[in-house]
């Protein structure tokens, strides 16, 4: 006999779902309510629970002993509210029962998060019921501690059942206001025993879900220094550790603590992971290529050992292998491993991009790709693949084959009609365009859509007038709405109707997003007009905040403009030098900095501009130095100090 044991409280919308998942497979529901305001109390009650009720003392081991009291079966099965059982395992969960020689079962809990894969690993879920069985710690509470002393050589096994959770999802995650509740009873355990790792890493995770990334280094460095190595959680101290570091800017001891966790634990596919993608960012190519073929080396960590991101010894690293493959040209390696990704997550769209970007410039003929894809992208849904046949020859600038497969498409859907409308505005065909942007229900999507069709009115050659577009209902600002009609009637040689102010938000606003549109014939005209009669006027204002390339790129032809005819100012050089360094001509840049410098030798801007333009010089003969002789140590160093001067912060997709 089971008896299922849970604590709740204001559980109503995920109690139902638990409990289905479950009822089938247990002979006992036991509740115990820890002071439920919805009506979780009246659900637990419909599925034949039997209800407690229990006055919360910030105790989680406390209340899950509670429960255990109450259970009259021979084994205890325990879930939180937002988790379920995986679908069809009840005849295989009621057969570990009949196993004499164990007596506990260590379970894999799948934890869903917002955007990246899921996080992996393992927990005793189901064990024996004894009254020595009981739970421990106030936060986090465990049972193993008190079952493995006990067992006398009785193992502790893998079920081979996973739980599904959803607690880590942002809106359970906030619903339950688990940061604060939990930061408060971390703070109190800490000061109680100050040098337990366990309340210190816990602390730190309370920390980061609060934004206080510092204190969660102080935390999990003071945690690393108390705990036995050998304990589960002690890897996921270190990836926790290495991830604030990152995010925090503080590279070198970043790569500190990975070179420590991979001592330590060298079947860590996660922390392989993280290597690879943080020196990817760096600059060592040749040293990221060996940590993602050791990631596919180890593969996906499957005896729960470590706490592991799903996909980190299996389509990521395939993934990152097949960008460092294209880039070097290597398209049948690229290929090789981009096939890899999809076999194993067929289901995410990015991923059929970036195969239709390696056969684009493997085969360079969009026709060629196009039959590539037609022949093996399917879909039980042929809405959905033609769809995605079309977003992958539009995603490679495909535009008129993409629009060939809309054409043939009828359907209300709302990711269909943004793609139409993407696709028509491409080859100028602005009323269609318009017609599907009205079936796109969703109001921000609509705002976009909006203005990426003006800009492209804007653009055409000759432009063309937006006025009856910026009617549609677009859900823009009254003020930003007539800035863009004012904009439209410069632009097609009209007086506006009310005065454009050259500092105004929404004015730089649209002047920008023109200009990431290269519209800099309009955009010119647009200042002209607005009162900067002379180029020097314009670059001024283009090479003042807010800083966007499109400015520098127009402040940069009118600067050429300006030197052909004998004018030049620091200005003039300025506006040269940030042009080239944004387009990666550090040699020229630097040529017309030192030339701004002759003119102003006080110039600020000239000075850190140079000062960072010298800092990647420096980089890329690193870089090039590590192609030749990537673990080397000195070089590495160099590598990582020049980057921490270049970046704030660095965002690994690889960190828990």
């Amino acid at each position: 006999m089971i008896s299922l044991c849970m604590i709740v409280k204001n559980e109503e919308r995920n109690l139902a779902r638990c409990l289905n998942s479950a009822k089938a497979c247990v002979d006992e529901i036991i509740i115990v309510d820890t002071g439920s305001e919805d009506g979780t109390v009246a659900i637990a009650k419909q599925f034949g629970a039997k209800v407690y009720h229990y006055q919360w003392q910030d105790d989680f081991a406390a209340a899950r002993n509670y429960s255990l009291d109450q259970a009259t079966g021979d084994w205890i099965l325990y879930l939180d509210a937002d988790e379920e059982l995986e679908a069809n395992c009840c005849e295989r969960l009621r057969s570990l029962t009949k196993r004499e020689d164990v007596e506990a079962y260590i379970f894999q809990i799948v934890n869903l998060t917002d955007g990246n894969a899921p996080l992996k690993h393992v927990n005793v879920r189901m064990f024996r019921n004894k009254p020595t069985y009981r739970f421990e710690g106030k936060l986090h509470e465990q049972i193993i501690t008190a079952i493995t002393p006990q067992t006398n050589g009785t193992p502790v096994v893998n079920s081979g059942i996973k739980i599904i959770h959803y607690g880590y999802l942002a809106a359970e995650f906030l619903a339950k206001n688990k940061a604060q509740r939990n930061h408060k009873i971390n703070t109190k355990l800490v000061a109680e025993d100050p040098d337990n790792p366990f309340y210190l890493y816990s602390l730190g995770g309370s920390c980061v879900n609060l934004n206080d990334l510092a204190g969660a280094v102080d935390h999990y460095t003071k945690a690393l220094q108390h705990v036995n190595l050998q304990a589960m959680y002690a890897p996921s101290i270190f990836i926790s550790l290495i991830s604030c570091l990152l995010k925090l800017g503080r590279l070198a001891e970043a790569v500190e603590y990975i070179e420590q966790c991979k001592k330590h634990y060298p079947d860590y596919v996660d922390i392989h992971y993280i290597e690879g993608e943080l020196f990817y960012q760096l600059g060592n190519v040749k040293r990221a290529k060996d940590c993602f073929t050791r990631c596919l080396e180890l593969g996906e960590q499957t005896t729960g050992r470590y706490t592991s991101r799903t996909g980190v010894g299996s389509f990521l690293p395939n993934a990152k292998l097949a960008e460092i493959f294209k880039q070097e040209g290597n398209y049948p390696k690229a290929l090789q491993h981009q096939i890899q990704v999809l076999k194993a997550k067929n289901n995410d769209m990015q991923y059929y991009v970036q195969l239709a970007h390696i056969l684009k410039a493997y085969l360079g003929d969009g026709q060629q790709v196009y039959a590539i894809l037609k022949s093996n992208v399917r879909h039980k849904d042929k809405v959905t693949e033609q769809l995605m046949l079309s977003r992958m020859l539009y995603e490679i600038e495909e535009y008129t084959l993409a629009a060939r497969i809309l054409n043939n498409l009828s359907s209300d859907r709302p990711d269909l009609a943004q793609y139409k409308c993407r696709t028509l505005m491409k080859i100028g065909r602005y009323a269609e365009a318009a017609e599907a942007l009205e079936q796109v229900p969703h109001l921000p999507l609509r705002q976009t859509l909006v203005q990426e069709l003006v800009f492209s009115l804007w653009t055409a050659n000759p432009p063309q007038d937006a006025s009856q577009y910026l009617a549609l209902d677009s859900g823009l600002e009254e003020e930003h709405l007539q800035y863009f009609q004012g904009i439209n009637d410069i632009i097609l040689g009209r007086t506006p109707t009310s005065e454009l102010k050259l500092h105004n938000f929404y004015f730089n606003e649209v002047l920008n997003g023109l200009l990431d549109h290269k519209g800099f014939a309009p955009a010119y005209h647009i200042l002209q007009s607005c009162g900067l009669a002379s180029h020097h006027q314009q670059i001024t204002f283009l090479i003042a905040e807010p800083e966007n390339d499109g400015r520098f790129e127009l402040a940069a032809r009118l600067s050429l403009q300006d030197l052909r005819k004998g004018q030049r100012s620091a200005d003039h050089y300025y506006a040269l030098g940030r042009y080239f360094f944004n387009n990666q001509e550090y040699h020229s840049a630097q040529a017309m900095l030192q030339k701004a410098l002759e003119l102003t030798p006080q110039n600020t801007r000239c000075q850190e501009l140079l000062q960072k333009l010298y800092l990647h010089h420096t980089l890329t003969m690193v870089q090039e130095a590590l192609r030749q002789y990537p673990e080397n140590p000195e070089f590495n160093r160099q590598l990582v100090e020049i980057q921490m001067k270049l970046r704030k912060h660095t965002s690994l997709k690889g960190v828990h």
